[in-house]
């Protein structure tokens, strides 16, 4: 497999499509009124030779100097004048080059040594020079467009290429920033946890801190790939609940949800700021009992992500969130751009958080 790619790559390298290219016009030359030629193969190999180093060197300096020096910075009058004064020169080199060829041996046609024809005889009159010169200049103008088409396709091609390569390296260190984000977040929010576990001199302390240490070991070491398995992110999420109710008293109305109907790769800790906000602000709420309904669920490469808590409005807020789901919806944006919904509203004494995911 990796033999095979490397192959595939040379091929599609720039300088082996240039030399393929050439390699298929000198056969195609070489294969032309094949009946008819009477010289020795070397005259005619010294003839393609001759026209293919000026066709060479007339679409090079276009493609490699003129295009990107101009054309690229849309100084249009500059290359047109440049790329005028270049054509009548290859003109005149290719006319007077093939004439002295064609006059050394007579029977040799155009259409032998070149795949860019033309009308030529052995005059040497001025006026059929220069007719000859203009009727050359012409096709090369229309070889010119051509080869300066390719140029075109070739560069958008190559600056896509490095633009998406771009936007890949910025959605990484951009990713990577956000999910840096979630580790303070959520040390912070379970410290306040555990201080109060520790007030109370808690007997499940000591139990609370080793589910952080688990917790902090997946976040540190387990979940730096871009995918993880959705079983290891369902014990962390066990485990994050566990930790949780350890500090809420009994006879609650709690529900967690947790499925998937077949194994997936996931985005790591995608679950964590719902499931934060969930706990964080169902119990802050002054409640006789507490209500939390918390689901993920991948079903047919769906991810939905919901939950439904105590809620109160006060002090003038009107929603629950702040670091945590502000930081979910750019990883969201960044990858899963169009294939993703998030919605987070009050309803009645309830907050509701829905996510769709499309993986």
């Amino acid at each position: 497999m990796k033999l095979s790619g490397n192959i595939i790559s040379i091929i599609n390298s720039r300088l082996v499509r240039n030399i393929l290219f050439w390699v298929a016009m000198i056969y195609i030359v070489w294969n032309n009124d094949s009946k008819n030629k009477i010289f020795p193969v070397s005259v005619y190999i010294t003839g393609i030779a001759i026209t293919t180093s000026i066709l060479m060197t007339y679409t090079y300096i276009n493609n490699l100097w003129l295009m990107p020096a101009y054309m690229r910075p849309k100084k249009y009058g500059a290359y047109a004048w440049r790329a005028a004064l270049l054509t009548l020169i290859t003109a005149t080199v290719f006319v007077l080059s093939v004439k002295a060829f064609i006059t050394r041996y007579p029977q040799v046609s155009i259409h032998h040594i070149s795949v860019f024809s033309t009308v030529l005889d052995t005059s040497r009159t001025l006026e059929q020079v220069l007719y000859e010169i203009g009727t050359c200049a012409l096709g090369l103008l229309v070889w010119l467009f051509i080869m300066s088409t390719a140029w075109y396709m070739n560069d958008y091609a190559r600056q896509r290429k490095i633009l998406e390569a771009t936007q890949h390296k910025q959605l990484e260190t951009e990713l990577h920033f956000l999910k840096n984000q979630v580790n303070p977040h959520f040390l912070f929010n379970t410290l306040n946890n555990l201080y109060g576990l520790s007030l109370k001199k808690a007997d499940n302390t000591p139990d609370a801190i080793l589910r952080l240490s688990s917790i902090l070991r997946y976040m540190l070491y387990e979940s730096n790939s871009e995918r993880v398995p959705f079983e290891k992110e369902k014990e962390v999420m066990q485990a994050y609940i566990d930790l949780e109710l350890l500090r809420l008293p009994r006879g609650n109305d709690f529900t967690f949800h947790i499925l998937a109907d077949k194994e997936y790769l996931v985005p790591p800790l995608l679950w964590l700021p719902v499931l934060e906000n969930v706990f964080k602000h169902a119990t802050r709420v002054i409640a006789d009992t507490y209500f939390i309904d918390f689901a993920v669920e991948i079903k047919e490469n769906v991810l939905t992500i919901s939950s439904r808590n105590n809620y109160k409005e006060s002090n003038g807020n009107d929603a629950q969130g702040g670091i945590g789901l502000s930081n979910l919806r750019k990883r969201l944006a960044l990858l899963y751009p169009d294939k993703h919904s998030i919605s987070t509203a009050p309803q009645d004494d309830a907050f509701v958080v829905n996510i769709t995911v499309e993986l």
